[in-house]
């Protein structure tokens, strides 16, 4: 990983820092990068709405620090359950920012295998969308889940903005707090039970870098993720639009933009499928 420091648009003689790659984690130095780059911000996208990448960046660093201070360490593992939106890939950044190892679930598995998983990785916290907290809560009896926190309000589960209140001690969030501990945690069924698979900070990079040269993103591009392809690659994919100012459009029924298409899918590999403002698909 690369930290340049360039000569900014400020006063002149000030030096301001400018971060060529994440540190500690995918969003590690986003919210930096951003507020110097304002013009290219970019969005992100679900069913529900829209919300501004600085305003995604800030909620990361405030919720990593929420997680903090109610005791998450160092490589723990922290569940998350949600379709392919954007409070996946917070909840999804929010524990890597902490030093934590993400252990997205798929929806689309059984509770068995679900609640196997949980207890495989001695996870003790899940982060959920409203609508599945009831799953959150069943899946929390048949672990060692000892708290559900959700986006929105559900009956016996937590709010996920109680995570971003001020530090009543004015501790702040640092990118580096993480270096290196942190990654996604992947799972499959096997005939010997369930596997889980680290995918460390350094192998999210290594897909980072990856995409970086093979996509050559732009802010002007319009980024599609939905079910299709794997978890690694799509949290790496999303962050790289996040830092390059694309749009991102996260999950099936999410409206693209008025007068834009989509122009790089996970499709299951991310793919540029045209050029921003072209006339015509490849």
């Amino acid at each position: 990983m690369g930290v340049a420091l360039t000569a900014g648009a400020g006063r002149p003689g000030h030096q301001l820092p400018r971060r060529d790659d994440p540190i500690g984690s995918l969003t590690g130095g986003l919210c930096e990068r951003l507020r110097l780059r304002p013009a290219r911000g970019g969005t992100i996208r679900g069913r529900n709405g829209r919300m501004d990448a600085l305003t995604f960046a800030a909620t990361v660093e405030r919720a990593a620090a929420g997680l903090s201070r109610r005791g998450m360490c160092f490589g723990d593992v922290v569940g998350v359950l949600a379709p392919v939106s954007p409070e996946r890939f917070l909840a999804t950044y929010t524990v890597m920012s902490v030093g934590g190892r993400a252990l997205p679930l798929a929806t689309s598995s059984d509770l068995d295998t679900q609640s196997a998983i949980l207890a495989e990785t001695d996870t003790r916290l899940l982060l959920v969308t409203a609508d599945l907290a009831q799953t959150a809560l069943e899946l929390a009896e048949r672990s060692r889940v000892r708290q559900v926190i959700a986006f929105g309000k559900a009956l016996g589960t937590t709010p996920f903005d109680d995570l971003l209140q001020p530090s009543p001690d004015g501790s702040g969030y640092s990118p580096t707090r993480g270096l290196f501990d942190n990654g996604i945690l992947g799972y499959e069924r096997t005939s010997d039970g369930v596997l889980a698979t680290l995918y460390p900070h350094s192998d999210l990079m290594a897909r980072f870098g990856e995409l970086r040269g093979r996509l050559d993103l732009a802010s002007d591009d319009v980024v599609a993720v939905d079910e299709g392809g794997d978890e690694p690659t799509r949290v790496a994919l999303v962050a790289l639009a996040l830092w390059t100012g694309a749009c991102v459009v996260a999950g099936e029924g999410s409206a693209v933009p008025e007068g834009r298409q989509v122009t790089v899918r996970c499709a299951p590999e991310p793919t540029r499928v045209a050029h921003p403002h072209a006339d015509s698909m490849y």
